[in-house]
C-alpha cells in the first residue's frame, strides 16, 4: 500500500496491508488529528488528507506513486478525506474531479499550429483547450475568459505581439498574479529565460520536450495556484474577522464613553464617517501627508476613541446644561491627556500602530492650527494629521447635533462658523475638503 499524506506531503510504503483494513484505520487516525488541538494555538484546526493506492507484483513503483499522488490531491480538494483506490468514495470523487477539470481551461498561445496541436493532444483529456496563433489574439481570448483560464502556455517568438509583450500586458493588468504562465520555447539562452521569469512566468520548458514532463508541470502549477488561492482566501477571512472584532471592541468602548457623556451613539458613527470622508478627499487632492494604506484604515477606526479620557471626568461636568465655569472647563480639558495616557499604558502599545494612532487623536484632537488649542499648544502640521482630521469631524458633528448645552445648527451655519474661526483655527486644506463635501455632509445631517 502506497500512501501520500497532504499538507507537508510525504510518502509511506506499507507492505501486506489489505485496503479495507487500512481505510478503516486511517479514518480513525484522521478523526483523531481533526479533533486534536495545538497548545497555545486553540484557533487552529488540524486536518489530514490522504490518498492510497495498491501495487500489483508486476507494477513499477513510479506508477503506483503517481496514482497515490492523484488520490491525495482528490482528498485535499475536499479536505480531511481518506481516499483509497477502488473505494466508492474514490469513484465518486474521481467523477466529480473530472467534471471539475472540464471547467478548467488552458490557453495555448503559439504561432505554430503543429506545436499547438501537440500540446493540445497532451492536455485535452483533462482540460479544455483554447488556442491563439499570436500574442494579440491570445490577450483578446484572455480578457474574454479571464475567470475560466487556469493556465497559459506561451511561446516567445510570434508575429504581432511576442510572448514578452503578452507577459508585460498581464503585468500591467495584474493578471499575472492570478493566472500562471509556462513559457514553451526552443530558445534556451540564459538572457531569454531570465527575462521570462522576471516578467512573471511560473516555469520555462525547452523544445523539444517530454510529453509527460509538460503534463506534470502543467498539473503541478495549476495545483500550486489553487493552493495559493485557498491560502489567500483563508488569510483574507482571518483578517476580515480580526478587523471586525477590533472594530466591534472599539465600538463598544466608545459607546460606553458616549453613554456616560449623555450623548447618542450616533456621535461615534458620525465622527468615523466624517473623518473617513475628509481623509479620502484630502488624499485625492494632495500627497503632502504620505499616508500608508494601513494609516488610512487606522485613522477612521481610532477616531472612535477620541474622547476615551472622558471616562475620568465627573458626570456633572460632562452633562452640565449651559456654559461651564472656568474651573469646570479646566477639568474638562484634562480628558485629552487622560485618554492618551490610558492608551499608552496598554500592554501592546509599542507594537500596535492602531493604538499609537488612537493616542495621537486622543491627545491632540483639541489642538488648533494657530497654536491656541490644548493640551500642548501645537501649531500647524506639528499636529498629527490624524488628530487634525478628527478635530474637524468632531467640531462639525458637534455643531450639527443636539447637545445638552446647545441646539442644532444647520449645515450652512456650521460651515460658516468653522470658516470664520468661531470654533478655532483649522488647516486650510481641511476647510477646503469640508466645503467640497457639502452633499455627503448634508446627507449625514439629514440622517
Amino acid at each position: 500500500m502506497f500512501i501520500r499524506y497532504g499538507g507537508d506531503e510525504f510518502l509511506l510504503v506499507l507492505v501486506g496491508i489489505p485496503s479495507h483494513f487500512f481505510q478503516a484505520k486511517l479514518d480513525q487516525v484522521r478523526e483523531k488529528v481533526y479533533h486534536a488541538s495545538v497548545p497555545g494555538y486553540a484557533h487552529i484546526q488540524l486536518s489530514m488528507s490522504i490518498g492510497g493506492a495498491m501495487q500489483t507484483l508486476a507494477e513499477p513503483m513510479e506508477a503506483v506513486v503517481c496514482r497515490a499522488d492523484r488520490l491525495m490531491y482528490q482528498a485535499k480538494r475536499h479536505k480531511n478525506k481518506v481516499i483509497v483506490e477502488g473505494s466508492e468514495e474514490e469513484q465518486s470523487l474521481a467523477h466529480g474531479a473530472a467534471s471539475s477539470r472540464e471547467h478548467q481551461k488552458i490557453l495555448i498561445v503559439d504561432d505554430s499550429q503543429l506545436n499547438r496541436e501537440l500540446l493540445a493532444a497532451i492536455l485535452s483529456d483533462d482540460y479544455q483547450i483554447m488556442e491563439a496563433e499570436d500574442g494579440q489574439e491570445g490577450l483578446k481570448i484572455l480578457y474574454e475568459n479571464q475567470k475560466q483560464i487556469a493556465l497559459i502556455l506561451l511561446d516567445i517568438n510570434m508575429p504581432k505581439l511576442d510572448g514578452f509583450g503578452v507577459l508585460k500586458a498581464m503585468n500591467a493588468n495584474h493578471i499575472i498574479e492570478d493566472i500562471p504562465v509556462i513559457m514553451i520555447s526552443s530558445d534556451d539562452s540564459e538572457v531569454v529565460i531570465r527575462e521570462s521569469y522576471e516578467l512573471g512566468a511560473s516555469d520555462y520548458v525547452n523544445r523539444p520536450f517530454d510529453a509527460r514532463i509538460v503534463y506534470r508541470r502543467v498539473a503541478n502549477t495549476i495545483k500550486l495556484y489553487e493552493k495559493q488561492r485557498r491560502l489567500v482566501q483563508l488569510v483574507s477571512r482571518q483578517i476580515r474577522k480580526q478587523e471586525h472584532n477590533t472594530s466591534m471592541l472599539v465600538g463598544v468602548l466608545s459607546q460606553i464613553v458616549e453613554f456616560r457623556n449623555g450623548e447618542s451613539g450616533s456621535h461615534v458613527r458620525n465622527i468615523r464617517r466624517i473623518t473617513e470622508l475628509l481623509l479620502n478627499h484630502l488624499t485625492t487632492i494632495t500627497d503632502k501627508y504620505k499616508l500608508t494604506p494601513e494609516e488610512k484604515e487606522y485613522i477612521p477606526l481610532a477616531s472612535a476613541l477620541h474622547d476615551i479620557g472622558k471616562i475620568a471626568v465627573d458626570e456633572k461636568i460632562l452633562n452640565k446644561p449651559g456654559r461651564l465655569t472656568k474651573e469646570e472647563f479646566e477639568i474638562m480639558k484634562t480628558h485629552s491627556m487622560m485618554g492618551a495616557e490610558m492608551l499608552q499604558k496598554l500592554e501592546n502599545f509599542e507594537k500596535e500602530p492602531l493604538l499609537q494612532t488612537a493616542y495621537e487623536i486622543a491627545r491632540w484632537h483639541h489642538e488648533r492650527w494657530d497654536g491656541s488649542g490644548y493640551p500642548d499648544g501645537l501649531k500647524e502640521d506639528k499636529i498629527p494629521i490624524s488628530a487634525q482630521l478628527v478635530s474637524m469631524a468632531d467640531v462639525y458633528d458637534a455643531l450639527t447635533s443636539e447637545r445638552c448645552y446647545k441646539q442644532v445648527f444647520s449645515h450652512e451655519t456650521a460651515i460658516a462658523m468653522i470658516k470664520n474661526g468661531e470654533c478655532g483655527a483649522f488647516n486650510p486644506l481641511l476647510i477646503h475638503c469640508l466645503t467640497q463635501l457639502e452633499e455627503e455632509l448634508k446627507g449625514k445631517s439629514r440622517k
